[in-house]
C-alpha cells in the first residue's frame, strides 16, 4: 500500500540529494575559479579568500571600538558634574550643562547616558531621566 505519507518521505529524499549534488557543483566551479585567479595572478600575488570575495561591492564597516578625543572629553565633563551632585539630575539639565562646559553637541542622551553606564559601573539612572554618581558600591 502506497500512501501519502511515504510519497512525502520519498520526496524529501530526492530533494536532499538534489542539494547534495548542487552544493557539489557550486564547489567544484568555485575551486576551479580560484585555480584560474591563481593561474593568472602568478607567485607574486597574495592568495584570495573567499571572505573577500563575498564582501565586494558591500560598504565598509565603521571600526567600533575607537573613541574620539571630543567623545572622551564629553564623558569625563559628564561624570564630574554627576559627582559635584549630590541629589539626582535629570538627563535634559545634563545635557545643557555638558554642552555648555564643553561646546560640544550631544545628539541623543538616552544612548550617550547608556553607553556612560556600560563604561562607568558608578552612574546610574534612577528612574525615568534622573543620573546620579554613586559613590559606594
Amino acid at each position: 500500500m502506497f500512501d501519502e505519507r511515504i510519497a512525502l518521505k520519498i520526496r524529501l529524499e530526492q530533494l536532499a540529494d538534489a542539494e547534495v549534488r548542487v552544493m557539489q557543483e557550486f564547489k567544484k566551479e568555485r575551486e576551479s575559479i580560484f585555480a584560474r585567479l591563481k593561474e593568472l595572478d602568478g607567485p607574486e600575488k597574495q592568495p584570495i579568500e573567499v571572505a573577500s570575495i563575498t564582501t565586494i561591492g558591500a560598504p565598509p564597516k565603521p571600526r567600533r571600538g575607537r573613541r574620539s578625543e571630543s567623545l572622551t572629553e564629553l564623558r569625563d565633563t559628564t561624570i564630574s558634574i554627576l559627582k559635584k551632585q549630590n541629589t539626582p539630575i535629570r538627563g535634559v539639565e545634563l545635557q545643557r550643562f555638558v554642552e555648555d562646559q564643553t561646546g560640544k553637541k550631544i545628539a541623543n542622551m538616552t544612548t550617550f547616558m547608556n553607553a556612560l553606564e556600560r563604561e562607568n559601573a558608578h552612574v546610574r539612572k534612577l528612574g525615568r531621566g534622573l543620573y546620579m554618581y554613586e559613590y559606594e558600591m
